[in-house]
This record gives C-alpha cells, sequence and structure tokens, in this order.
C-alpha cells in the first residue's frame, strides 16, 4: 500500500511567497505530487490552518476540501489493478462524468472507455474502434435497437464488406462487455430489456484464425543466421525474436517490461500483461527455466544500466501508459522491418515477425510430442480449449502430409 499525505509542495514557487498544498504519493520508491484544486497558501497560513488548528469556519472548510481530496486518492489507488501515475492523475482530476440519461450506445460506450476502472490505453482504443463500426453502420444506435436481428444483419453486410470475422466478434463483444455493465453493476438498462445475446438470440462466434507456422528448419536457419554486414539493428532484431521463442514463445509486450528482478534462482518468472488485464482470476506466473541459450540472449540484449529496473533498459519506472504504448509500437515497427529483411535472406516460407515467435514455439513442442497440457501451461493459456484450438490450427502443414496418399 502506498503512503499519502498531505503536505507543503515547495518545489515551485508562487506568487506572493505562496506555495501548493498538495497530496503526495508514496509508491514502491516512486513519488507523485498532486496540487489540490484552489489550495495555494503562505506560511502563516499553514500554520493556522495546521499547525494551530484553527477552529474558525475558513480553516475547518479548508481542512475538510483537503481531506475529501485526500480520501478521493486512496479510493481512486484501491481500485486500480495495476498503479499508472500518468493515469491516476488522471482519475483524480476528471470530473465525475455523468451516467448517460439516455441509451444511447455511443453515450454508453463513451462512459464506460472514460470511467471503468483498470481499462488500459490499448483496450479503451479497441473500444472506440467498435463504436465507430457500429455508429457508421447505423447512426444514433440505442439499446432497444441491439436485437438478435440486428445483430444477425451487422454480421452479414460487415462480412460483404470484407470485414474479418476476428474483427466483427471483436465489435460484438466489446458491445456486449457495455450492455452487461450496464445492466449488471449500474443498472442503467431496464429488466424488461430483451438481452440479445446468448440462449435464444445471438451467439458470439469463437474464431481462431489458421497459422501458417516455420517448419523446424527454417527455424534453425534463423538460428544459425549471421549475415548481417555490420547492420546492429538487424542483428539486434534477430536476438529479440530469438529471446522471445526461446522464453517460452512470450509476447514483445511482456518482454519490453520485464525486469530485472524478474530472474530468481535460474528462472524468469512474471506475469503476463494480457492476463493481469483480461483475467480476475486463475493468474497464474510464467515461469521460464533460463537454459545456457537464453542467458546468452539475456546478455546480449539486456541493458544493466544504473537505476533502470528493464532488461531491454528501453523504459523508465513508473512509465506512463501511453508513453509505453508509443515506444512500443515503434520499436516493434523497427524490428518487424529487419526481420522482414532476414526472411528474404533466408527465402523462409513465413514471414519471420515478432509474433510468429510464439507460434514458432509452440510448434517445436508440438511436432515433439509433448503433452497439450504441458504445452498451455508453458504459454499461460488460462484452459486446455485455448491450446485445443491453438494446436490446431498450427497442424495445417499436415494436410500436404495426408494428402500425399491420394492417387
Amino acid at each position: 500500500m502506498p503512503t499519502i499525505k498531505i503536505v507543503k509542495d515547495k518545489r515551485k514557487k508562487l506568487k506572493g511567497n505562496r506555495f501548493s498544498l498538495s497530496a503526495r504519493i508514496c509508491h514502491k520508491g516512486y513519488v507523485q505530487y498532486l496540487p489540490i484544486p484552489k489550495a495555494k497558501m503562505t506560511e502563516n497560513q499553514y500554520d493556522q490552518v495546521y499547525v494551530r488548528q484553527s477552529m474558525d469556519e475558513g480553516s475547518i472548510k479548508f481542512r475538510e476540501s483537503a481531506n475529501e481530496f485526500k480520501t478521493k486518492c486512496e479510493r481512486i489507488y484501491s481500485e486500480m489493478t495495476v498503479y499508472n501515475p500518468s493515469r491516476f492523475r488522471l482519475l483524480v482530476y476528471q470530473k465525475d462524468k455523468e451516467i448517460p440519461k439516455t441509451l444511447a450506445i455511443k453515450d454508453l460506450f463513451d462512459y464506460y472507455i472514460e470511467n471503468y476502472e483498470g481499462i488500459t490505453l490499448k483496450t479503451r482504443q479497441h473500444f472506440r474502434l467498435s463504436i465507430n463500426k457500429l455508429e457508421t453502420f447505423q447512426l444514433g444506435l440505442t439499446v432497444h435497437d441491439i436485437t438478435p436481428e440486428f445483430l444477425r444483419h451487422f454480421d452479414l453486410k460487415q462480412q460483404e464488406a470484407g470485414l474479418s470475422r476476428c474483427t466483427i466478434d471483436g465489435v460484438f463483444r466489446n458491445l456486449r462487455r457495455v450492455i452487461n455493465y450496464f445492466m449488471l453493476e449500474k443498472k442503467l438498462i431496464p429488466k424488461t430489456y430483451e438481452y440479445p445475446f446468448g440462449r435464444g438470440g445471438y451467439s458470439i462466434k469463437s474464431f481462431f484464425g489458421r497459422k501458417l507456422v516455420l517448419r523446424n528448419d527454417e527455424i534453425q536457419k534463423v538460428v544459425d543466421f549471421n549475415d548481417f554486414n555490420n547492420d546492429k539493428e538487424m542483428e539486434y532484431a534477430k536476438n529479440v525474436w530469438l529471446f522471445l521463442y526461446r522464453a517460452n514463445g512470450i509476447n514483445f509486450a511482456d518482454l519490453i517490461r520485464m525486469r530485472w528482478d524478474s530472474i530468481q534462482g535460474g528462472y524468469l518468472i512474471f506475469f503476463r500483461k494480457k492476463t493481469q488485464s483480461t483475467r480476475k482470476n486463475n493468474i497464474k506466473p510464467i515461469t521460464v527455466p533460463i537454459t545456457p541459450k537464453l542467458q546468452e540472449l539475456i546478455d546480449k540484449v539486456g541493458v544493466k544500466r544504473e537505476n533502470n529496473p528493464f532488461i531491454l533498459g528501453l523504459l523508465e519506472e513508473g512509465f506512463a501508459e501511453n508513453t509505453y504504448e508509443n515506444l512500443s509500437h515503434k520499436i516493434r515497427s523497427n524490428i518487424n522491418e529487419k526481420l522482414l529483411e532476414i526472411s528474404i535472406k533466408l527465402n523462409l516460407s513465413v514471414t519471420l515477425k515478432l509474433k510468429t515467435a510464439r507460434d514458432c514455439y509452440a510448434t517445436t513442442l508440438f511436432r515433439a510430442g509433448v503433452l497439450k497440457d504441458y504445452i498451455g501451461e508453458m504459454l499461460g493459456h488460462s484452459n486446455s480449449i485455448v491450446t485445443e484450438h491453438y494446436l490446431a490450427s498450427l497442424a495445417i502443414e499436415k494436410t500436404h502430409e495426408i494428402n500425399m496418399h491420394i492417387l
């Protein structure tokens, strides 16, 4: 738990020898100051209000207002799943937005995006894309327009327009989440509303796209590749890809956030970013054994800078979520460009990308006869159903072997 105190904030001098009264938040060594609105005072005023505890009406109201601000900080901190200074500041200072007075879908989405605790920047962007798709299809939608017939019609027309199955289902999942939120938590939607999803309504598809994966001999080509021509960025890209591949096929999002203190007793132990924001139960750490090959990659890509706790050294302690997203997007694009060059040099059947490291890790184990439950555990899947679909899609290469029997 943090310590949150009301303090004299003298970091910046104000006119008339005044200073701001601020809430100081100390979280695991990170200190954040949030000035209390309309709380600027002199030393004499501070002495009267807080040292001598004056009982005049003005001093009492001032203390009450400051304590309300401190309480608000404590409440917001307690509701955050992951402390993020920028998000914390935004939540503290934003005015409490009124719950929509209408059942317009856009208003419900807007409220959910801005007010739901723990929602990440990436998720907010995903929800905005969903409401844009819905509003483009039919402007001014209300909850009562969302019927099984509407959903089936939207599905059909979006397929005809060339929208992918995955994108359509994503829109529906976000729509369902918003409707559930205003039915079960905010209780804005009346009980008489006919719920459009599930039994008797529209069922969202469970879609897992086919994956084309590198053959074992192609993965070995990547391992052996050294034709960099002094291109340090290309060499770095290959090493990062191998790091992901050899570390249980982790996502780049996890590597960029991975800390030096995740190394414990010969293992990398960490929680996936994805499961921290999408799961409330059954959250388990990923345990990666540090083999000699993986240790070699840690030594190559690791940046041990003073006071920087992250292995890649690309982030700073207390980073803002939008800073992370922008940096991640830029680094990912640069690395994938270099991986494309390697793919061309090696004439690979599947383009090398950061995300293919996970597919290749699972495939290598699958081809070696490792049980699916073990593969799912190493990947951090919540249940065997996810792994079943994952491995089923990876088995597409078997179709050639099977059809070799055809005359």
